[in-house]
C-alpha cells in the first residue's frame, strides 16, 4: 500500500458485505471541492463522457457541475467522493442509444441476452434518421461515514446530459442541426430521468441509496462557453419516484459578446472598461477575454485570459501589478474571480481572488 501521509484510515464497506481499506486525505484545497477516497478506483465507464460530450468546455462543466449540484444533498464536509462504481460501461452504452420495440427488440435480444435498450426515443419517420436526446450519462457516488473507521455509500448523483441541437440528418442525408426548444429538451429529460431511477433501483446496492438525478443542457458544437444544468430531482432512501424537479437557473456568458451586453449591462460595461485600461497601459496588448458563471441572475465567478507579447520579466510584473489593481476596481469581491496573464511561451501570472477575500493572490511565474 502506498503511503498517504496523515490521511484518516478507514474501511468501505461494499454491496457484498466484504471490507477494504481506505484512506480520507486530511487536506482539502477549498470547501467548494469534496474529499476523494483513496486508493483511487476508477469508474467502469471512465472517459466515456469525453467521446461523447460537443466540447471540453462541456465536458469539464457537467462533471465539476455535477459536483456542484451534490453539495445540496450531500455536503463536502460529511461525505467523500468516489467516481461511479455502480451502472457498468455496457449499461450507460445501451442508454445512449435510440430506443427498440416490437420485433426489432426482440431479434435485438436474442442477438444479445444482455442487450440494454436505447433511451432516445426512436423518430418513426421513415428515412429519416432519430433525434438523439441523450448524449452522455455520469455517475459520482459520495460515502458517508457510518461509524468513525467505516465509510459506506450515502449517496449517488447521475448526469444526464441533453442535446441542445437536433443533429441528425433528413431523408435525404442532409443535416438538420436544428436548435431544440428548452421545453422539448426538459420534457425529454425528465423521461428519460425517471427510467434512469427504474432501472438503477434494480442494480445492486442502489436499493435505498438517495439519488440524485440532474439534467445538463450541452451547448452546440460551435460555442465558446459550456452549457448549463436546468432542473434536478432526488429519489430519497428506497423509494422509486424522483418527486417533483427543480429548475436551475445557471448561465455561462462570454465577454465581450452581444448576448452578455443584453443580458447583464452593467457587468458588461465594467469587463469593456476594464479592458480599455488595459490597453491603455501596454503596446503589445492583444485583448482580453472572461467567461462568467451566473447562478440565479447573479455573478458567481469569472476568468479571464490576457494574451501579450513580452520582451522581459520586468514587464511581466509591471503589467501583472496593473493587472491586479484594475481587477479589484472593476469587479465586486463577492466572485470568484481567476485572471491568466500568458505570452507564446506559456503562463507569465496568475492572479485569484476567492469570494469575500480582499487583497488577491498574485503569483508570476519564473
Amino acid at each position: 500500500m502506498p503511503n498517504f501521509g496523515n490521511q484518516d484510515e478507514v474501511v468501505k464497506n461494499t454491496e457484498t458485505d466484504s471490507k477494504q481499506k481506505a484512506f480520507i486525505p486530511s487536506y482539502n484545497i477549498s470547501d467548494n471541492y469534496y474529499k476523494t477516497i483513496l486508493p483511487f478506483v476508477a469508474a467502469d465507464a471512465r472517459g466515456l463522457s469525453a467521446s461523447r460530450l460537443n466540447t471540453r468546455y462541456d465536458l469539464n462543466e457537467f462533471e465539476t457541475g455535477l459536483m456542484r449540484q451534490a453539495q445540496e444533498s450531500f455536503a463536502a464536509d460529511k461525505y467523500v467522493y468516489q467516481e461511479g462504481q455502480k451502472i457498468p460501461k455496457t449499461t450507460i452504452s445501451g442508454w445512449l442509444g435510440f430506443e427498440k420495440s416490437g420485433k426489432e427488440l426482440d431479434a435485438a435480444k436474442k442477438a444479445d441476452k444482455k442487450f440494454i435498450n436505447g433511451l432516445n426515443p426512436p423518430s418513426g419517420k421513415e428515412g429519416q434518421s432519430s433525434t438523439k436526446y441523450l448524449a452522455s450519462v455520469l455517475e459520482q457516488d459520495y460515502l458517508v461515514k457510518k461509524n468513525e473507521n467505516t465509510v459506506e455509500l450515502g449517496g449517488v448523483v447521475i448526469g444526464l446530459a441533453l442535446n441542445s441541437v437536433d443533429y441528425s440528418k433528413d431523408a435525404a442525408g442532409n443535416p438538420q442541426n436544428k436548435p431544440m426548444d428548452d421545453s422539448t429538451i426538459r420534457s425529454q429529460g425528465e423521461k428519460i430521468g425517471a427510467e434512469v431511477l427504474r432501472q438503477v433501483r434494480q442494480m445492486d446496492g442502489m436499493e435505498n441509496v438517495p439519488i440524485v438525478i440532474a439534467l445538463y443542457k450541452q451547448a452546440p458544437k460551435s460555442s465558446i462557453v459550456p452549457g448549463n444544468f436546468i432542473a434536478k430531482a432526488e429519489a430519497r432512501s428506497g423509494s422509486s419516484s424522483l418527486g417533483n424537479w427543480d429548475s436551475l437557473d445557471e448561465h455561462y456568458y462570454f465577454f465581450p459578446s452581444a448576448e452578455a451586453a443584453n443580458k447583464y449591462r452593467d457587468d458588461a460595461q465594467n469587463f469593456g472598461r476594464f479592458k480599455d485600461d488595459v490597453a491603455s497601459f501596454f503596446p503589445n496588448y492583444t485583448g482580453a477575454v472572461g467567461k462568467a458563471f451566473y447562478k440565479d441572475g447573479e455573478m458567481k465567478s469569472l476568468k479571464i485570459d490576457i494574451p501579450m507579447q513580452f520582451y522581459g520579466k520586468a514587464e511581466v510584473i509591471a503589467f501583472t501589478q496593473f493587472v491586479t489593481g484594475k481587477a479589484v476596481d472593476y469587479f465586486p469581491d463577492y466572485i470568484d474571480l481567476e485572471v491568466n496573464i500568458f505570452s507564446t511561451d506559456g503562463q507569465e501570472a496568475l492572479i485569484t481572488r476567492a469570494p469575500g477575500q480582499k487583497k488577491p493572490d498574485t503569483h508570476v511565474y519564473q
